[in-house]
């Protein structure tokens, strides 16, 4: 996979929406959707390549993960929030069973956190498969370009594999997000279908009743304006931490807020175990929540998790 040339934009905070014609015009057609959705992925392809190096991108994708995980917890049938999902990950320690909810989270991180320019994605993406699938599917098969639209070719993987596995919208629709990162020529997967198909499109695809390329471009649309507003968030937010990170003196400081940089929630006893003491720790969360660096998620006195 060819990864495709940065653009020529630095300043990508000031792209922290899109534009009114997108979100607001006309989209009877799928000429009008595929337009639009067009138009949206340019935007977020410039933000994502982010020439100035202001973006946590990782970060970012981190918390798309999360909504992804969110949304197809909910195509189950389960209630869990954020909340539950950080809980169940974050204070876990190595070995400890995550539940429904964490391991969700955790396919959707992992799948965030490929590295789709290095080949051996595919082989370790297809033994992560459900059983079944991953003795009827190939992925090596379905990433070959079938359309020279990305949105197209995701649509197609989304309705193939839906159709043969139903059950398994969760799979399918990381699938999707795949095969968008690629055609795009993004490094990593991108998030964006789940949070953004409704569950009665999901139905319709798997049932062959949906329009797979329609419903795709829409998700696209919608999909991409949350993605900037969040990109600019996080953006203001590292700007931030940059300037409070030299008054951090506690060793092993750096290696933390670059934790923080990548990573959704941060439990200071679980973490930053292998960086510092848990009271040394704990003192650096709390001075970063002082200095407006990181948020306290909780709202607990106790098994705390913090992020930015």
């Amino acid at each position: 996979m060819k990864i495709a040339a940065k653009p020529s934009v630095n300043d990508t905070l000031n792209l922290h929406a899109l534009p009114r014609w997108i979100t607001a015009g006309p989209q009877g057609t799928i000429e009008d959707v595929a337009f639009a959705s067009g138009a949206a992925l340019a935007m977020v392809d410039i933000v994502l390549r982010d020439g100035g190096g202001n973006l946590p991108a990782a970060l970012l994708r981190d918390r798309l993960a999360m909504k992804a995980a969110l949304a197809c917890l909910k195509l189950e049938g389960r209630n869990e929030t954020e909340s539950d999902i950080r809980d169940a990950v974050c204070l876990s320690r190595p070995g400890d069973a995550l539940g429904p909810a964490g391991d969700m989270f955790a396919g959707w991180r992992h799948v965030a956190r490929l590295n789709l320019g290095i080949s051996v994605w595919v082989d370790g993406f297809q033994r992560s498969l459900p059983e079944q699938m991953r003795d009827q599917l190939s992925v090596s098969d379905l990433m070959r370009a079938g359309h020279a639209h990305p949105v197209a070719h995701a649509a197609d993987v989304l309705s193939n594999v839906l159709t043969q596995f139903p059950r398994e919208e969760a799979a399918a629709l990381m699938l999707a997000d795949i095969c968008l990162a690629r055609g795009v020529g993004w490094p990593f997967a991108v998030p964006i279908f789940a949070a953004h198909l409704t569950r009665r499109n999901v139905r319709d695809i798997a049932n062959g009743q949906g329009d797979a390329l329609f419903a795709a471009h829409t998700a696209v649309i919608a999909g991409s304006g949350g993605i900037l507003g969040m990109a600019s968030d996080l953006t203001r937010r590292m700007a931030k931490i940059r300037t409070i990170a030299p008054k951090l003196r506690a060793k092993g400081a750096d290696d933390a807020v670059a934790l923080f940089l990548r990573t959704d929630a941060v439990s200071p006893s679980i973490a930053l175990s292998n960086l510092m003491s848990d009271r040394a720790a704990r003192r650096l969360c709390d001075r970063l929540v002082d200095l407006g660096a990181v948020k306290e998620l909780t709202g607990r006195p106790t098994f705390r998790l913090y992020g930015v």
